[in-house]
């Protein structure tokens, strides 16, 4: 299901479009010419790409994120994973996250889930969108703490390791074991 929301601007005339697929922000922008609001309703309600609206309302734009979920889940997943790891080698006092980071992407069944982080914690999703799908999430070791293994993140801890590659071995087996690929849409999924 795709939504679009109009947002009016308080202090000038302005309105905000985003519009939302399986639990992902696909376009957003913001014009003061209504008739535009209602072209990219129309547009946005035939399912047009976003590379098509853009064409046609420069004023709406579309994140990578949402270009990559135009070409499917597998894109999304290899996005998010390229910038987790991305986001872990400019964390360098956080070195237990980048072994974390890099011990999750070497394993092919985490590799399969869309990775996210919160406050330096890695949760795997078995959906792309949000809301997420929360199958294991493991906290970085960190001043002396081992590696903490829970259920989601900042959950109560399921088990703990000394390593980065034990703690994936231990998140590992607390998945099911057909889980995965992550497939497009949101634990509310969309109908």
């Amino acid at each position: 299901m795709r939504s679009l929301s109009i947002y009016i601007g308080v202090d000038s005339r302005s309105f905000m479009v985003s519009g939302w697929a399986q639990g992902v922000e696909m376009i957003t922008g913001a014009t003061s010419d209504l008739a535009d609001v209602v072209r990219a309703g129309v547009a946005w309600g035939q399912g047009r790409s976003l590379r098509e609206l853009q064409a046609d309302l420069p004023f709406l734009h579309s994140s990578e994120r949402a270009e990559a979920h135009e070409r499917g889940p597998v894109a999304v997943v290899e996005l998010q994973w390229r910038k987790t790891r991305a986001e872990a080698t400019e964390a360098p006092d956080l070195s237990g996250f980048g072994a974390l980071v890099e011990a999750a992407h070497a394993n092919p069944r985490l590799r399969q889930l869309y990775v996210y982080s919160s406050h330096w914690t890695l949760g795997f999703s078995s959906c792309t969108g949000f809301p997420f799908r929360n199958e294991i999430a493991v906290a970085p070791a960190h001043n002396g703490s081992p590696y903490r293994v829970m259920k989601h993140p900042h959950a109560d801890t399921i088990g703990e390791a000394a390593t980065a590659e034990d703690a994936v071995v231990l998140a590992v087996s607390h998945i099911p074991a057909g889980l995965g690929p992550a497939v497009a849409g949101s634990a509310e999924r969309d109908e």
